[in-house]
């Protein structure tokens, strides 16, 4: 982990900070910070997707993740038309959940995770795009000025 990227983390869990004073401390844009929060911090997950640690009454039990798994499997196995038919589609749907599923595919947080990003050259991207739109918006009031 690069030490700019600790100290983002470091800023955020153990002195409290915001992202946006994380990114005024450090010169960077605050979707920079943010998208790189949610990349390293559980913490800031739980924050920004609104879980609370202590709540687990809407997750399924393991044992009711055990019985819905097997449904998913059997139904991945055994499907079948009303006619007696194989269904292949139903058959196939339920594979591609199993293995996507089992390739960590399903979760977006883990997906990020995977997706390491130098948050340096990402801030430089933000900005100069934001320095691109305000040069366009510029040209664009500056037309419609001289037409007007």
């Amino acid at each position: 982990m690069l030490a700019i990227e600790t100290q983002i983390k470091k800023s955020f869990e153990e002195e409290g900070m915001m992202p946006e004073e994380i990114a005024e401390q450090l010169g960077l844009q605050v979707v920079a910070v943010k998208a790189k929060l949610m990349q390293l911090s559980t913490t800031y997950r739980r924050a920004a997707m609104g879980e609370d640690e202590g709540k687990d009454e809407l997750n399924f039990s393991d044992d009711q993740l055990r019985d819905v798994n097997q449904i998913i499997y059997n139904t991945a196995m055994c499907a079948e038309t009303p006619d007696g038919q194989i269904d292949y589609r139903t058959r196939l749907a339920a594979a591609t959940y199993i293995r996507d599923d089992k390739k960590g595919r399903k979760e977006v947080v883990k997906g990020l995770q995977a997706n390491t990003f130098n948050i340096m050259n990402f801030n430089d991207a933000l900005q100069a795009a934001k320095h691109n739109a305000a040069k366009i918006k510029q040209a664009v009031l500056g037309k419609e000025v001289i037409e007007a």
